[in-house]
């Protein structure tokens, strides 16, 4: 094993949240099934709720070639020995994982979720750049106990994401998890807002937390791009009925002022502390990142009223989807 994981996993279960109980290289199936299988799906760690018994499955994939394959063994385990409807995959992926099977991954949580398992995938180390944690990777123990990582962020937005922040129609809240998963939200509010049915449903609502996609110049509410709204735990999961996310303009504007769960300042936030979103003044920005915020901002100046305090612009960063 990495140098890099092995040290993460021994933190891990030094700041193991109160509460809660922390296990590390932890079986996923019976060794029956193991023999049956031809492979062993086993976790980095394993969190278990002293109160519930819940049970957090974390996979780190910090340089792996195929990161994916985690994914892949969870869910084969899963079809043959379900695992509860209460536990939570969750998988971290660094910077160090390309482009594109870090996005690989991240589709491949829908598919997980389209069987039953609740699971995310979410930015390990997200402040580190790949040359980094290729360095950290190859130090030992000894050596990586001086670095200055802060092993609570990580464990904060593991459990962050994990956890279901509230109940509304039939459906589990949670926040996005990863860039994929905002950039889809991105772009799910601005196809809903060119129906006039869900243009009307939304009406016009004050805004001054935007998410941005840069790679499309697509913006929207943070506050809409931070959450998802996934079936509740042990439900049928309708992959005809359900998007990636499941985060609609429907269903959002069904919750919005009914449920106290959607709470703006923790959905930009979450944005900028665990997905690694920068908070930026609109006019700090370059000016054509200006001026096709305003093109956007002029199509859709019947639904949103910028808040007099001025736009602040939560950008995707480059390396993150």
């Amino acid at each position: 094993m990495p140098y890099l994981a092995r040290h993460l996993q021994e933190d891990f279960k030094v700041r193991c949240p109160e509460g809660w109980t922390c296990q590390t290289e932890v079986k996923v199936v019976t060794a029956e099934l193991e023999q049956w299988l031809g492979y062993a799906p086993q976790a980095d760690a394993m969190f278990q709720e002293v109160a519930t018994g819940r049970r957090v499955w974390v996979e780190l994939e910090i340089s792996r070639a195929d990161p994916v394959a985690n994914h892949a063994k969870f869910a084969t385990a899963h079809l043959l020995q379900p695992l509860p409807a209460q536990d939570t995959f969750v998988s971290m992926v660094s910077r160090h994982i390309d482009r594109g099977r870090s996005n690989l991954c991240a589709h491949t949580v829908g598919l997980m979720r389209a069987i039953g398992l609740r699971a995310f995938q979410t930015p390990l180390l997200p402040s580190i750049e790949s040359a980094e944690i290729k360095r950290l990777n190859h130090l030992e123990t000894s050596r990586l106990r001086e670095e200055p990582l802060q092993i609570d962020a990580e464990l904060s937005r593991m459990m962050s994401v994990a956890s279901v922040l509230g109940r509304a129609l039939d459906s589990d809240i949670h926040f996005a998890a990863n860039a994929v998963e905002v950039v889809y939200n991105i772009h799910r509010w601005n196809k809903d807002m060119a129906d006039l049915r869900q243009r009307e449903r939304w009406g016009r609502r004050r805004v001054r937390y935007i998410a941005h996609d840069p790679r499309t110049g697509l913006f929207a509410p943070s506050k809409f791009a931070a959450y998802l709204c996934l079936p509740e735990r042990g439900k049928p999961f309708d992959v005809s009925q359900q998007s990636l996310t499941g985060m609609t303009v429907e269903s959002y504007t069904d919750i919005d002022y009914e449920h106290p769960l959607f709470d703006g300042r923790r959905a930009w936030q979450h944005l900028k502390q665990n997905l690694g979103m920068p908070a930026q003044p609109l006019d700090s920005l370059p000016a054509r990142q200006v001026d096709v915020f305003w093109r956007w901002a002029e199509r859709h100046q019947d639904s949103l009223q910028l808040d007099s305090k001025g736009a602040v612009i939560l950008s995707v960063p480059q390396w993150a989807y």
